[in-house]
């Protein structure tokens, strides 16, 4: 992983996120007049604000455990690491295939909407990589997809489900999912349309910021939606899916964890990673595939 798995501590939390932002208030609105702060009362205002912005920061990482920066991450399901985005293994009694993933942003980030630029390069960058590893390492598509609920309000770090699935689910993808999305909408009676992505049109190009919102992605398309009902299952995309390759849905295997902690799996796709490893160019390396 090289030298960029250093210096991932939560001094470097990103405030651009959005987490934070109304704390940047301007402090001359309160300084005229006989209400003007003493340097005592300055100092004790913003050491309160710094242990709010650390409340939020430890309400964050202390349950997004797939983020580099929580103190409940699991160092070993790391895969591959950008400068921006990391690739993590999902620990197997959460997963619905073999080798299933999550792209997570280093910063933090409550969805890949919100996401900055050089966020989003290097999502690109990952997605390549890992069509071409899987289409020649396996013979499988991949399906990228990312669920942001009404109720999350920013206490959250992004995650983008990496899925590998055979070819022709990957080709129907498109019919199951076009169908999946208006039922759910008739049945909840929302209006909300039902957006078709391409290769030069990502979700962040189509939803506005701050909105909740579902996308599935495949190969040179996809759909995207605005969720509007705060019914929508965080399962959906994996629901979805298993009923489109008759498998149990992933609910029915937690609590099943690996006696080995996923060490064995994860030595397996790196093995192959390694080929198709487009970060070892950030070390001065070459990429095998």
């Amino acid at each position: 992983l090289g030298s960029r798995y250093k210096n991932n501590d939560l001094s470097n939390f990103d405030n651009k996120s959005g987490a934070d932002e109304e704390d940047a208030v301007d402090t001359t609105l309160f300084s005229s007049g006989d209400k003007k702060l003493t340097q005592m009362e300055l100092a004790q205002r913003d050491k309160s604000r710094q242990i709010i912005n650390q409340d939020k920061i430890s309400s964050i990482t202390s349950k997004c455990w797939w983020w580099m920066n929580s103190c409940n991450f699991e160092k070993h399901q790391l895969i591959a690491l950008g400068d921006y985005v990391s690739l993590v293994l999902v620990p197997s009694h959460l997963t619905l295939v073999e080798y299933q993933c999550w792209l997570v942003p280093i910063p933090h980030c409550e969805s890949f909407v919100s996401a900055e630029d050089e966020i989003w390069e290097e999502v690109v960058r990952f997605q390549s990589s890992l069509r071409r590893m899987f289409a020649k390492s396996f013979g499988q598509g991949v399906l990228f997809s990312e669920t942001v609920l009404p109720s999350q309000n920013n206490l959250w770090q992004a995650r983008m489900d990496v899925i590998p699935v055979p070819k022709n689910v990957e080709l129907d993808a498109e019919i199951y999912f076009k169908s999946s999305l208006m039922e759910m909408a008739e049945e909840w009676g929302t209006h909300t349309k039902l957006i078709r992505m391409s290769s030069q049109k990502k979700v962040k190009n189509c939803i506005p910021k701050g909105f909740p919102y579902f996308f599935i992605e495949w190969n040179n398309g996809g759909y995207c939606q605005i969720i509007e009902s705060s019914n929508f299952s965080k399962s959906f995309g994996v629901d979805t899916l298993a009923g489109m390759m008759e498998l149990d849905p992933v609910r029915f295997k937690k609590g099943m964890k690996a006696k080995d902690g996923d060490r064995s799996v994860v030595l397996k796709l790196c093995e192959v990673w390694k080929n198709f490893d487009w970060t070892l160019e950030l070390d001065g390396a070459g990429v095998g595939a």
